[in-house]
């Protein structure tokens, strides 16, 4: 990938360049980036690549880069950890890259502010600004722009929704200059959370009250503003759910309230359900979790190819 390669070196040298910049303003909350760039599992790996910067907080995603030749389609990670902890790595895994990587899928993972950074919403105006920069810079890394996935769990897979429900803004272009509908073409979300009006415990979850720092009672229009459900329209892309009925953490009539309005708008969506299975899938057979995994990666190549 002799291109690729060239590429990796200059934005090498900018980020360091960038990190020279940062290095004469006040020091940042977190380390200046380091980026990394070495070769595993069939990949070209990109480490703590700088998509952007919030009051001296830099902003960092991974890319996992397939070796072959060729323009690639793209799968964004987001991570989950109920907004406050959890990190970009594991990517690999948390999207099966053993099964897209081999079939010429490109992964990008993206790290965003957390709710004890900052709270809702940094995270949601961070993964934007990822998914915008990753279509900006595509050429730079051999990704079709216009084929792009978003996959995510738990609070990933609610940041994930948002990224596959808001409407993109007029400058929001594709490859031919024309205004696109939607950022992504499907989404995989695993237990997300959907409807933060919704008639469940959702709302007063320690992690999502933290997240919109104040209770749904003190701030209605915002959780509303932050449900996936809110954004929803009928020319949406199709999505991947899987949920298991005991998630005592995101409830599985979170999963019911979004297939309900998506059957109403005539959007298609899949949902997977594990009977008696915890958050995160918490003891459901990992033969069912594989088959399942398999399956949302085969949703993700047959929207992307």
């Amino acid at each position: 990938m002799p291109g690729a390669l060239c590429v990796i070196v200059i934005l090498l040298l900018l980020l360091c360049v960038a990190g020279s910049c940062l290095a004469q303003q006040d020091a940042p909350p977190v380390p200046v980036p380091n980026p990394q760039v070495y070769f595993n599992e069939g990949a070209w790996v990109m480490t703590d690549l700088q998509y952007g910067e919030v009051d001296g907080y830099p902003l960092l995603l991974d890319a996992y880069l397939p070796a072959a030749d060729g323009i690639h389609p793209a799968v964004i990670n987001i991570h989950g950890g109920g907004w406050r902890s959890g990190s970009k790595g594991g990517a690999m895994n948390a999207v099966r890259g053993d099964l897209l990587i081999p079939e010429g899928v490109a992964i990008f993972s993206i790290g965003y502010r957390l709710s004890g950074t900052a709270p809702y919403p940094a995270a949601v105006e961070d993964c934007l600004a990822a998914v915008r920069w990753i279509r900006e810079h595509a050429a730079e890394f051999d990704v079709d722009p216009d084929r792009l996935a978003v996959w995510g769990g738990s609070a990933g897979g609610h940041l994930a929704l948002m990224m596959g429900f808001m409407e993109p803004g007029p400058d929001d272009l594709d490859a031919d200059g024309n205004r696109i509908e939607n950022f992504v073409r499907c989404v995989v979300a695993k237990n997300p959370p959907t409807d933060f009006t919704a008639d469940d415990e959702m709302h007063s979850e320690r992690a999502l009250v933290q997240f919109m720092a104040a209770t749904r009672e003190m701030a209605a229009e915002r959780y509303a503003e932050a449900s996936p459900v809110t954004h929803l329209s009928s020319d949406d892309p199709p999505v991947f759910v899987m949920h298991g009925t005991a998630d005592r953490t995101v409830p599985y009539n979170q999963a019911l309230v979004l297939q309900a309005r998506m059957k109403a708008l005539d959007v298609p969506m899949a949902l997977v359900t594990f009977e008696g299975a915890g958050h995160g899938l918490r003891g459901a057979p990992a033969a069912d979790i594989d088959r399942t995994m398999r399956d949302a990666a085969e949703f993700v190549l047959e929207h992307l190819q």
